[in-house]
């Protein structure tokens, strides 16, 4: 999140939009990578193309999907509706988890692919716990009335 101009001035309701960028961001560069390894190995092995296409193509399904539901959470939040915003977090790391099972106990699973899926869920946590932290301070400050001493 430091490398986002925004986040030395964000409050919690930046960082949760912050948090949302740069996760569509790793999302969108994930599949690109997928997108260009599945071309190398099609060039490499084309005797064994079907296998790494089946486990390249449903990873990039995979994380197609992700990525949509991160712009629906995007929406979500945009919209003010921070209650809703955890089921489309949790699905999109659901995407990133099978993704990361079809390759886990391959060669072709490198420490890269471990880091970018690791950064992924942390940015995840982080938009899953500001966006609690939203949705609980919109609840109190909306229940709460002036007149009514805590």
């Amino acid at each position: 999140m430091k490398s986002d101009w925004r986040a030395s001035v964000a409050d919690i309701r930046g960082l949760t939009e912050i948090a949302i960028d740069l996760a569509s961001s790793k999302a969108r560069d994930i599949l690109g990578v997928l997108n260009s390894r599945h071309d190398n190995r099609y060039d490499a092995w084309k005797d064994r193309y079907n296998s790494f296409t089946d486990r390249y193509g449903s990873c990039y399904k995979n994380y197609q999907d992700a990525i949509r539901n991160l712009e629906q959470t995007k929406k979500l939040f945009y919209d003010g509706d921070y209650n809703r915003i955890a089921v489309q977090v949790n699905d999109a790391k659901k995407e990133v988890r099978d993704c990361k099972n079809q390759f886990e106990n391959s060669a072709n699973y490198s420490s890269d692919r471990r880091r970018w899926k690791k950064e992924f869920e942390i940015l995840s946590d982080v938009i899953k716990d500001s966006s609690k932290s939203l949705y609980d301070d919109s609840y109190s400050s909306f229940t709460r009335l002036p007149w009514i001493q805590d």
